[in-house]
C-alpha cells in the first residue's frame, strides 16, 4: 500500500495520462488520398470518421474502416494484416459499417483458419502470455483471400 501522499499524487496522474493518450489514437494512423482529395477534405473526412469511430466495437479499426469507405488507403488495424488496404476501382461507394464487418469477419475468419492446428493448452498460453500469433503468413493469406472477393485491394499497388 502506498503512504505516500507525493507517490500517490503521481500514481494518478500518470494512470490518468495513459487513459488519455492510450485509449485511443487514431491521429497515428495513416491514410492515403485515392481520389485526389485536397487536405480540406482529407481534414473534413478524417474528422467526420473520428467521429462515426466513436460508435464502432472497435475504434482503430473503426476509423480506418470509414477512412477506407471515403476513398484512402491504410491499414486494417486488425491481427491478420499490416498491408494497406482500400477499395478496388469498381467497389466504391460502400458504407463504413459495411467495410468495417467485411474487415471484422475475414480478420476472424483467417484466425480460426489459422489456429486449427492448436490445442487447448497451446492456446492457453497463447491467451495467458499474449503477443504470440501463429501462422501469421497462413493468417494473412486467409485474410487476403477473404477481402478480395468482397471489393478490396491489399498492399501496394
Amino acid at each position: 500500500m502506498l503512504r505516500s501522499e507525493p507517490m500517490t499524487k503521481a500514481l494518478l496522474c500518470l494512470t490518468a495520462l495513459l487513459i488519455l493518450t492510450g485509449c485511443r489514437s487514431t491521429a497515428r494512423i495513416k491514410a492515403t488520398p485515392l481520389k485526389e482529395q485536397n487536405a480540406t477534405q482529407v481534414a473534413a473526412d478524417r474528422k467526420k470518421c473520428d467521429e462515426w469511430s466513436k460508435s464502432a466495437g472497435s475504434v482503430l479499426t473503426g476509423y480506418a474502416s470509414c477512412l477506407v469507405a471515403a476513398g484512402y488507403a491504410t491499414t486494417a488495424e486488425v491481427d491478420s494484416s499490416s498491408q494497406t488496404l482500400r477499395l478496388a476501382g469498381a467497389s466504391s461507394g460502400k458504407e463504413p459499417t459495411r467495410v468495417l464487418l467485411d474487415v471484422l469477419q475475414c480478420d476472424g475468419q483467417a484466425k480460426r483458419e489459422a489456429e486449427r492446428p492448436l490445442g487447448f493448452i497451446k492456446k492457453w498460453i497463447r491467451d495467458t502470455f499474449g503477443g504470440w500469433t501463429f501462422n501469421a503468413g497462413k493468417r494473412r493469406q486467409v485474410f487476403v483471400d477473404c477481402l478480395t472477393p468482397r471489393g478490396y485491394e491489399i498492399g501496394k499497388r
